[in-house]
This record gives structure tokens, sequence and C-alpha cells, in this order.
């Protein structure tokens, strides 16, 4: 069976000629090449990000606005909301200006929405209980750019509000706003439009303590990281940069009483080093569970306390949030998967909009994520409500999934997010016309499409990625959008020494591999059920990343086996 895996052309000599004057191979030249890097001032850039790579906080739109009023605010001692939304991004660039502004003095209200009560973006509620609290400015967090009512609603009550959001705005700003940043907004001239929620909070701080005549605050770039991985930020320019200090700020021993103990939970205090892998299975992950299963504010206290022994004991409660979280992810993706080939056996429609009336919305993204990675096609959860419902919905590249919501607002509640993550609100009634409209648009752009294949980045074997490469794609790091880990096809079949299916169920499949005399570690994640087609004996080619290994203190390089086929007979 020939597998279905990608690999890019050849770079072109002149490119790995130049990259060779840096002192590349041709196969390093190729991982660059494959990201779009071609030239020896982007490689360098790429490789090295820098403070350089930063732009001046104040291009962004309304940004000298936005500065302004709250340099007053903190002149003046005036107290200050900071609404958030609940999701890692949210939560992290929540932190990032209630730390930053507390920092300068001014007093803070942070708050964030309960999901199931709330929702997404900011609300009448929220403004009402800042303003009877005192605040007379409110910023928002990775929100606010499709709230005009409420924006409104707290000008109708004294109080300025500074958007700041990197959501795709559809309409104008709001008229009632004092500022909106957003480096989305048809009139921005700022010239990098891949900022986070978190990301924006940070150059707002940039902002405010340049005109406070005060050195930027680097610590928070710690916070700003998470929120950028959180969010799946393109990791080039200013979020590369963010992610790179930021790990090398936590890995040089975070100054957050928060992330030391989360990272202690977490069982990452074993002397490796950070990386995106970590934050996104591990510390991620943990946070993103209080707004899922409980408040997003005992997230939001463990990143602000300086108490050590307050935060282990918020740790040790989101560690087990995020344990409720896994058990209610896998049984609604169960729940979702059944549903599916009940419905649609083994051919669903191009975008896949599947919902149940047991889902919590706190997971319904995670449902839509691993429907995604099962089938390689957008999707959307369902929470099924009475007369209400809400959705969150996942896609792949190349498809704009909030463009496609959009085309259908007159169905909806509300709705937000980008091309590769959003949500709405619907009536129920409206779910079939709904999940009609999507099957249509799906059918045009998927029209012709097989099953998307394995993105990889060129044949090498092993023992060649281990000597000649893997020390350069750790350079390449951190990874993330538009820089993924590198992933290789073995350019000779391998001989199967052992082959055991593990983890619960038997659903991922370990392997022993033998490349001529040299033998491999290998795991291949939700392949448990293919074992028999690796049986001892077999030979296989396999699509793999290189990754260290560590158990009892000993470091060894593993295969994860993202694909395999058999060979031969």
């Amino acid at each position: 069976m020939k597998p279905n895996w990608s690999i890019p052309p050849a770079v072109p000599r002149h490119i790995a000629d130049e990259m060779g004057k840096m002192g590349m191979s041709r196969a390093q030249a190729q991982l660059l090449y494959n990201r779009g890097i071609s030239s020896r001032r982007d490689a360098e850039a790429f490789l090295n990000p820098s403070a350089d790579d930063l732009h001046d906080p104040m291009t962004l739109p309304d940004m000298d606005l936005a500065a302004a009023r709250l340099r007053k605010a903190v002149r003046d001692g005036e107290v200050v909301g900071v609404f958030g939304d609940f999701d890692m991004d949210g939560i992290s660039g929540t932190a990032v200006a209630t730390l930053g502004l507390r920092e300068l003095g001014a007093t803070v209200l942070p708050y964030l929405p309960d999901r199931d009560e709330e929702g997404h973006g900011l609300n009448e509620s929220a403004v009402r209980s800042l303003a009877a609290r005192g605040a007379s400015v409110l910023v928002t967090v990775d929100c606010g750019a499709a709230n005009d009512a409420e924006i409104a609603l707290a000008r109708s009550l004294g109080v300025d509000c500074i958007i700041t959001d990197h959501h795709t705005m559809f309409d104008a700003p709001s008229p009632d706003k004092l500022a909106m940043v957003n480096p989305k907004r048809l009139d921005s001239e700022y010239p990098y439009e891949d900022l986070t929620g978190a990301g924006l909070a940070y150059k707002l701080m940039q902002a405010v303590y340049a005109d406070a005549g005060r050195e930027e605050p680097r610590h928070l770039l710690e916070l700003a990281a998470l929120g950028t991985v959180g969010d799946v930020g393109a990791m080039k320019g200013e979020n590369r940069y963010f992610v790179s200090e930021g790990l090398r700020l936590m890995n040089a021993g975070t100054s957050f009483a928060g992330l030391r103990a989360l990272i202690e939970v977490a069982g990452l205090d074993d002397g490796r080093e950070l990386d995106t892998a970590s934050l996104s299975f591990q510390i991620i992950p943990r946070l993103n569970a209080a707004g899922r299963m409980a408040d997003p504010g005992v997230s939001l206290h463990l990143l602000t306390t300086s108490d050590p022994s307050q935060a282990r004991e918020l740790a040790e409660t989101l560690d087990g949030h995020n344990r409720r979280r896994r058990t209610l992810t896998d049984a609604g993706v169960e729940q979702a998967l059944a549903k599916i080939r009940r419905r649609w056996g083994g051919a669903p429609p191009g975008v896949i909009m599947v919902g149940d009336k047991r889902w919590r919305p706190g997971v319904l993204g995670l449902i839509a994520s691993r429907l995604v990675d099962t089938y390689g096609k957008p999707a959307i959860a369902v929470s099924v409500g009475l007369e209400t419902s809400r959705a969150s919905a996942r896609s792949v590249a190349g498809f704009d999934i909030v463009s496609a919501i959009e085309a259908r607002s007159d169905l909806l509640i509300h709705f937000g997010g980008h091309s590769q993550a959003a949500g709405f609100g619907a009536r129920t009634e409206n779910l079939r016309e709904l999940a009609d409209h999507f099957a249509a648009v799906s059918d045009d752009a998927f029209a012709g499409a097989g099953e998307a294949a394995i993105a990889l980045d060129m044949r090498a074997s092993p023992s060649f990625v281990e000597s000649d490469l893997y020390k350069f794609t750790r350079e390449m790091m951190p990874y993330g959008a538009g820089c993924p880990q590198p992933k290789f096809a073995s350019d000779a079949p391998l001989a199967v020494v052992e082959s055991r299916a593990v983890g619960a169920e038997g659903r991922h499949l370990k392997l022993r591999l033998r490349e001529g005399r040299k033998f491999w570690d290998a795991i291949a994640f939700g392949l448990g059920a293919r074992a028999g087609e690796a049986r001892v004996g077999a030979e296989i080619e396999i699509a793999y990343s290189m990754e260290p290994n560590v158990w009892n203190g000993r470091v060894t390089m593993q295969l994860v086996t993202e694909d395999f086929v058999a060979v031969g007979g």
C-alpha cells in the first residue's frame, strides 16, 4: 500500500548555496525552505529571535489614546477594570494587563466570565458589575471587537472602554469606544497581524510603560508566551520572540510562583527544558481546565499570586479539574464518533457538525479538535439545549471556518473567532438549517478532495536525522503554527523486532525497530488498532519525528511515529 504522505520539492540550488554560506547543509536548508524561509536574512532572524523583531506599539491603531488614558488612570488613582476571555489567551493576557498595571501603581479589577453562564465576549452583567465597583476605565483582552451594545452601555455608565482584540473584524469599530486596538482593523498600518490576545496585552503594556518613562516589563513575556502558544499563534515575527524569550525566562527559573507550582504538579521539574510541547500538552491544559470545568479565576489567581503555598494549592486544584476534563472529553469524543458512524458511515461531509445535550460547553472545542485530527476535516461540536445551543468549531489549513459561520449570521445569536477556530450560539430549531449550510459550503470547498496527506519534510533515515539534523531541529524551536516540528519519512524499511499495544484499551502502539545494526524505540500514538500491520518480523516504512525520551534520568532518542506502512509480503 502506498502511504498518503506529502513531501515538498527539493530546495532550489541557489537557495541551498546561499544557506550554505551560513554553514548549513542542504538538508538543513530544506527544513527552512519548507517553512517559507529562502534568504540568509530571514534564516538569521528565524533562528535567532530577538527584541529587534518587535515593532513600535504606538503604530497600532488607537494605541496612543489607550496608553494616554491608562497613564491618566494611574496618575489619578482611578480604578481600571480588565475583562478577558476565559480561555488561555484571555486568561494569560488578563494576567499581563493586571500585573503590568498594578506594578505601575494602578488599582485593577480583573474579570473573567463564566463560560456556561456568560459565554464569550463582553457582557452586560460584567459591565454593570465593574462600573458598580468603581471602574472608570475598562480594558478588554482577547475580546470586545463585536460588543457594540456593551460598549455603549459602559459609556452610558461613565466607563471609558479600551478594546484590545485580535479577532477578525467584520464591521467598523464602535463609535462609543475610547480606543479599538486591533492589528486586524482595516485601517491598521501595523506591520504584523498575527498577534494573539496575550501578545496584544503585552504591546499595550509596552506602550503604557514607555508613556510612563518606565522600562518595559519583560518578565511578563512568560505569560504572553502562554497565551501565544495556547491560541496557536503563528510562530514567526513578534510571536516567535515572545515565545522564545518567555521560554528562556521560564527555564532560567520562572519569577512566577504559580507557574513554578504548576511545573512541579505537572512533573516537569525533572531537569528537562520546557518547550512549546511542554506548554501545549502539560501546562496550558491545566490552566484551561478551570474555565472548562469551573471558574477561570482560579487560573488567573494562580498566575498572579506571589504566595508559594497558595500557588501550590491552586496548582493541585487545576490538576484535579484537568483530570475531570480529560474524562469528559474522552467520553464526548466516543459519543461523537458513534454518531458520525451511524449517520455517515466512513464518509462524513467536508464540515462535520455533531451535537449532544450531554456535552458541556467547556469541552466542545476539545471534541471538535479531536474530530479534526481523526478525519482531517473541519468539525463543529454542539452542546444542544432546549431552546438555545452553543457550538465550537475547529478547522484545517485552507478553510476559513469563521467566514463560513458568518455567512449565515442571520441564524445565529452570536458568533466570533478566526479562520481556524470559532464559536457561535444559535436557537436549537436552527441547527438543522445550519448543518445543511455547512455541508453545502464544504461540498464546494472540498470538491474532489481526498483524505488529507501527512505533511513531511523529507526522506531521511533515523541515523541521518540523529547525526546530521537533530541538533539543528532543536535550534529551529520554538515550534508552532507555521513552524511545525520537523517530520521525516524513513528512506528504507525498518525491521520490527518488538510490537505491542499500550495505554488505555491498547490505544497506542509501542515498537522497537532495527535499522541495520542500530535499534530504535518508537511510539505510535493512537495506532494501537494497527498492531497487526507491524507484527514482529515485518518491515515497515514510517513517518516520524525524533524526540528525546526521559526515563529514570536517562535520555534516549525516540521515534514518534505518525503513520507507517508495511512493505514486502
